[in-house]
C-alpha cells in the first residue's frame, strides 16, 4: 500500500474519523432532520385531510343553498297563486259591486221613466178635458135646437160603438 501512496496509519484515522462523523451527523443532523421532514409530512396530510373536509363541507353547503333557493321558490310561488286568489276574490266583489250599481241604475230609470210617462198621460188627458171643455162651451154658446141635440147624441152614440 506504501506503493500507492496509501498509510495505513492515516487511512485508519481517517475510517476513525469518518465513522466518529458519521455516528455524529446521525445523533444530531440526521435525526433532526428526519423529525423535520416527519412534522412537514404531518402538516401536508393534515393539509390534505383539511381540504378534502373543506370540499365535503362546500359540496353540503352548495346542497343546503339548493335546497334553500328550492325552499324559497316554492314560497314565492304559493305567494303568487294566493296572491292571484286574492285579486281574483276581489275582482268578483268589484263586479258583483258593478251589477248591483247596474240594477240600481236602471231600476231608477225604470221610475224616472214611469214617472215622466204618468205626467204625459195627465198632462194628455188634461188638455184632452180642456178641449172638450172648449168644444162644450162652444156648442153651449150656440144655440142648440132639437134636431141638432139628436144628430150629436147619434153621433155620440155612434162613436162609443
Amino acid at each position: 500500500m506504501e506503493g500507492l501512496g496509501i498509510d495505513p496509519k492515516i487511512l485508519v484515522g481517517d475510517i476513525v474519523t469518518f465513522i466518529v462523523l458519521v455516528v455524529i451527523l446521525k445523533k444530531y443532523a440526521y435525526k433532526p432532520f428526519l423529525a423535520v421532514l416527519e412534522a412537514r409530512r404531518k402538516k401536508i396530510e393534515e393539509g390534505v385531510a383539511k381540504s378534502e373536509e373543506a370540499e365535503k363541507s362546500l359540496v353540503k353547503i352548495r346542497s343546503l343553498s339548493d335546497e334553500v333557493k328550492l325552499a324559497g321558490e316554492k314560497k314565492a310561488k304559493e305567494l303568487i297563486l294566493a296572491a292571484e286568489s286574492r285579486a281574483q276574490e276581489k275582482a268578483k266583489l268589484i263586479l258583483a259591486a258593478a251589477d248591483e250599481e247596474k240594477k240600481k241604475v236602471i231600476a231608477a230609470a225604470q221610475l224616472a221613466m214611469e214617472k215622466e210617462r204618468l205626467r204625459a198621460k195627465e198632462s194628455q188627458q188634461k188638455e184632452t178635458m180642456d178641449l172638450a171643455f172648449a168644444v162644450s162651451e162652444k156648442f153651449l154658446s150656440e144655440k142648440i135646437t132639437k134636431e141638432q141635440d139628436r144628430k150629436i147624441i147619434e153621433k155620440l152614440a155612434v162613436g162609443l160603438k
